[in-house]
């Protein structure tokens, strides 16, 4: 799908004008790709995951993965919450995601990331991938470039981290697990700059 720029300057703006969606949502996406879905307040939990799977906006179309999200910004007095992904490629199984990344949805992916904090106030930034990361390299690479664009904003993980160092996905924390700083920085540039890379 085409990312406009336009768009992307003021996004509460550009999803007051949409007929498409429910009010109050933030939605950027189709049908194969998904860039940004939350309910954003005034004070926001952005969470990343590794790529979408079926949610979308309303009531009705919302994942167990979402569930979870919406619960624990409430649990930790957020008013409003934003997923984002490590990769955008709908994909029910992420085992299924390609071998190699498009290029085109990798440099979309940063555009949207890049303005979220320009439109919206992040309180933190939740690490949510699981251990699926480790499935392909292009997935801990995008994060590097991810993490850099956000400047302001802190991240965290919950609960403890996976036996292979992973930030653990929602679904498999209970919901009174409790916010953990993340050395995100470390993390990506293991991806990154390691050779050979520990984990493949």
């Amino acid at each position: 799908m085409r990312i406009d720029e336009h768009m992307l300057a003021d996004l509460p703006a550009w999803m007051e004008k949409r007929d498409d969606i429910p009010k109050g949502w933030l939605y950027i996406g189709d049908e194969k790709e998904r860039y940004l879905l939350g309910q954003p307040g005034k004070y926001n939990l952005l969470v990343f995951g590794v790529n979408p799977s079926t949610a979308s906006p309303g009531e009705c179309n919302l994942d167990p993965t979402i569930h979870k999200v919406r619960k624990v910004a409430e649990k930790e007095g957020f008013d409003g919450w934003i997923m984002a992904n490590l990769y955008p490629l709908r994909e029910t199984n992420p085992d299924k995601l390609p071998d190699k990344a498009d290029k085109k949805l990798v440099d979309n992916n940063l555009k949207v990331i890049s303005a979220i904090e320009k439109n919206y106030t992040i309180g933190k930034v939740w690490a949510a991938w699981g251990n699926i990361i480790d499935t392909q390299f292009y997935l801990g690479d995008n994060l590097y470039d991810i993490q850099e664009s956000i400047t302001d904003a802190e991240w965290y993980y919950r609960g403890k981290l996976t036996k292979d160092g992973n930030p653990r996905h929602p679904l498999y924390l209970k919901l009174e697990e409790e916010f953990n700083w993340f050395a995100v920085g470390d993390y990506a540039a293991e991806w990154r700059y390691s050779d050979p890379n520990p984990r493949f």
